[in-house]
C-alpha cells in the first residue's frame, strides 16, 4: 500500500531527516494461532534492511530441529505469512532475512494457542504501569511493571494499604528478574513515584528511572501526616541497573519546599510529578525530571555518565519574564521542533528548547490532554492536539502548530472542562487524516471533530476516559477499545463497523513490540501479563514503529502519568549494537 511510503516521506521531510541510534531490535518474530487450525507468523521489518529485502518463513517440530520452508518465494510485500497447514499443532517458526547471497535466521518461537503471549506475575496481583525497553541487551522488549495496581490522585489523600514494588519481566523468557520495594515513604498514586525505561548510557542495556525516598518497611516508621499522606522528608530520583535492580545513582528530586507555595495545602499541586527522556543534544538520551503542572514548574534535565547522574540543565517557569505557571499537561512530547536535530519538550501548552530555555507558551492554561502526530495529511508536517481543563471562550478541544503554539483551528463554542477522556487518531476510514476527539468532565458532552476542524459528531460516547486506540488491520485505520479502571472483558471495535476481537484486563499499555508495524495491546489480569498481537494478515510492511523517534519516546513516557497511546513521526531511527560516547 503507497499510504505508508507517502505517511514516511512527508514527516521526514517536514521534521528533518536526521537519523538516530536506538537499541538494538531483534525480528520480533510471533506465532500465533488461529480459527481452522492455522497460524499466524510475523515479524519485523528494521531500519537497517535494505530495500528489497525478502523473508523466508521456516518451520519445524522442535526449536533446534530440521526446519522446512514454507515460502515458495521470499516475501517482500509484507511481514506476516499464515500457515494454512499447520493442522492445529504447536511448530516452532523461525524467519530468515534474505539479501542477495546472505541470510540472516530469527530465534524460533513456539506457537502460542491463546491469541496472546502471557507472562506469569510473581502473584495474583494487578499493575498499575508497564515500562518497555530492553533490559539484557538480547534485541527483545523485556517488561517493568509497578504493582500493586492501586493507584490515587494526589487531591484524594488516603492512606496507602501497601507499598509500591517494581518488578522486571524478561520478554523472551517470561522469567522473572528482580524487585525493587519503594517502601512507605512513597504514597500509592499515579504521580508520586513515576517512571521510566531506556538506555541511557549506550551500553546496550535500557535503565530504570523513578521517583524515590528513603526506605522504611513499616509505615510508623514513614514521613506520614495523621491521615497517612507524605508531605515531608527527602525525595530522590535513583536510576536502576536493568538486569539486576540494584541502585546505579541518586540525585535529589526537585525540591517541594512548602506545599502550600505550589497552590495548596493538601498535597495535590505540589505532588504533580513526572519523568521522561529526550535526546537534547542530539545524540544522547537525556533524563528529565519534572514537578509542577497546576501552578509552579520546574523541569531538570540529567545525563547518565560514567554511572553518575550529571546535571544538564535545570528550568524554571518563575525565572521567565513573565512567570510561566499553569500550563503543564501530564505527560511529555520529546521532538525536533525547530530542525536542528535535537528534542525540544512539550510539557503542556507550552515548550521547551533543547537548552532549558522556554521555546513558545500559548498561555491558555491546563490541558488535560495532548498530542503530536500527522493529524492533516494535507498540511505539511505534524500538528499538535489539545483538550484544555481551563474553561475556554473557544478552543478548549483545538489544532495547533506545535513549532509555534499556534491555533490552526479550535471549536467555536465554550468548553468549561475538557476532560483526559480525549483521543487522536484515525479512526474513521471516510475522513481524511485523524479524529480528534473530546468529553466534557460532564461525561455527556463530547465531540468528533475531522482534521479539518469539521464536526463530525456530537455528544458519541466512543468509551469513558478515552478509547485507547490501535493499529490492527490491513490499513491506516485504528481501531479502538473502550478504557475502565477494572478491566474485564473489551472488544475490538472498529468505528462504524464490526467487532474485530476482543482481549481481556485491564490494558496498561499499547505499543508496537511484537511481529509487524502494527501495534500489541499489554492487559493485567489475574496476575499475568497478556500481550495481544493482531493476527490480520497485512498486504503491506513499513519498518516497525519503536523505530520512528516519536513513537519510541511516547511509548518510554506511557510508564508515567496519564494513558495516552504512541504516535509515530516520521524521524527515523537506526538500529544499533553500539553507540559513540
Amino acid at each position: 500500500m503507497k499510504w505508508i511510503a507517502a505517511i514516511g516521506v512527508s514527516l521526514a521531510m517536514s521534521f528533518g531527516n536526521t537519523a538516530l541510534s536506538l537499541e538494538r531490535l531483534d525480528r520480533g518474530v510471533v506465532a500465533v494461532a488461529t480459527s481452522g487450525g492455522h497460524v499466524y507468523v510475523g515479524w519485523r521489518l528494521l531500519a537497517s534492511d535494505p530495500p528489497g529485502v525478502g523473508f523466508d518463513v521456516l518451520r519445524s517440530t522442535e526449536a533446534k530441529g530440521t526446519y522446512e520452508r514454507l515460502s515458495d518465494t521470499p516475501i517482500t510485500d509484507s511481514c506476516n505469512f499464515v500457515d494454512t497447514s499447520a493442522d492445529g499443532k504447536r511448530w516452532y517458526y523461525a524467519v530468515e532475512a534474505k539479501t542477495g547471497e546472505a541470510t540472516e535466521r530469527s530465534d524460533a518461537v513456539k506457537t502460542e494457542s491463546e491469541g496472546y503471549l502471557a507472562i506469569p506475575l510473581q502473584g495474583n496481583y494487578g499493575a498499575n504501569k508497564v515500562a518497555i525497553a530492553d533490559l539484557d541487551g538480547d534485541g527483545v522488549c523485556d517488561y517493568v511493571i509497578k504493582q500493586p495496581a492501586w493507584s490515587l490522585d494526589p487531591g484524594r489523600q488516603r492512606r496507602s494499604p501497601d507499598t509500591y514494588k517494581i518488578e522486571a519481566y524478561n520478554g523472551k523468557t517470561g522469567r522473572f528478574m528482580w524487585r525493587y520495594d519503594l517502601g512507605w515513604n512513597i504514597n500509592l498514586g499515579i504521580w508520586f513515584s513515576p517512571m521510566v525505561a531506556y538506555d541511557f548510557d549506550f551500553d546496550g542495556r535500557a535503565e530504570v528511572a523513578l521517583k524515590t525516598a528513603p526506605f522504611v518497611a513499616r509505615p510508623e516508621e514513614a514521613f506520614l501526616s495523621p491521615g497517612g499522606f507524605v508531605l515531608e522528608g527527602p525525595e530522590y530520583c535513583s536510576i536502576l541497573d536493568g538486569m539486576t535492580g540494584e541502585v546505579i545513582d541518586t540525585v535529589d528530586w526537585i525540591a517541594r519546599g512548602d506545599p502550600r507555595d505550589w497552590g495548596d495545602d493538601q498535597g495535590n499541586r505540589v505532588n504533580r510529578n513526572q519523568i521522561g527522556v529526550a535526546y537534547l543534544d542530539g545524540k544522547r538520551p537525556s533524563l528529565l525530571v519534572l514537578r509542577g503542572t497546576y501552578t509552579r514548574m520546574r523541569i531538570d534535565a540529567y545525563n547518565l555518565i560514567d554511572k553518575k547522574l550529571r546535571k544538564v540543565w535545570s528550568w524554571s517557569g518563575e525565572d521567565e519574564d513573565r512567570p510561566l505557571r499553569g500550563q503543564g499537561g501530564h505527560t511529555l512530547k520529546a521532538l525536533d521542533l525547530d530542525g536542528d536535530s535535537k528534542d525540544e519538550l512539550i510539557i503542556g501548552s507550552a515548550a521547551i528548547d533543547d537548552d532549558g530555555t522556554c521555546l513558545w507558551r500559548m498561555d491558555m492554561g491546563h490541558p488535560d490532554w495532548f498530542y503530536v502526530a500527522d493529524v492533516d495529511p494535507a498540511r505539511p508536517g505534524l500538528e499538535l492536539a489539545y483538550g484544555f481543563e481551563t474553561a475556554q471562550r473557544r478552543n478548549g478541544i483545538c489544532l495547533a502548530d506545535p513549532r509555534t503554539g499556534q491555533v490552526l483551528w479550535g471549536c467555536d463554542h465554550p468548553t468549561t472542562h475538557i476532560h483526559d477522556w480525549g483521543m487522536v487518531a484515525d479512526i474513521d476510514p471516510d475522513s481524511p487524516g485523524m479524529e480528534i476527539y473530546g468529553m466534557e468532565r460532564d461525561g455527556v458532552t463530547c465531540w468528533l471533530y475531522s482534521a479539518e476542524g469539521k464536526l463530525l459528531a456530537r455528544n458519541e460516547d466512543l468509551g469513558r476516559h478515552g478509547p485507547r486506540t490501535f493499529y490492527w488491520l490491513d490499513g491506516p485505520t485504528k481501531v479502538r477499545v473502550p478504557f475502565s479502571y477494572r478491566g474485564g472483558t473489551f472488544g475490538i471495535l472498529q468505528y462504524k463497523g464490526p467487532q474485530v476481537g476482543e482481549i481481556q484486563g485491564q490494558p496498561i499499555a499499547i505499543a508496537d513490540v511484537l511481529g509487524d508495524w502494527r501495534e500489541e495491546v499489554i492487559t493485567v489480569t489475574d496476575g499475568v501479563i497478556r500481550i495481544y498481537t493482531t493476527t490480520v494478515p497485512a498486504t503491506s510492511r513499513r519498518v516497525c514503529l519503536m523505530q520512528d523517534h516519536l513513537y519510541r519516546m511516547d511509548v518510554a513516557m506511557q510508564a508515567m502519568g496519564y494513558f495516552y497511546p504512541p504516535q509515530f513521526g516520521g524521524r527515523l531511527l537506526k538500529s544499533a549494537t553500539s553507540r559513540e560516547k
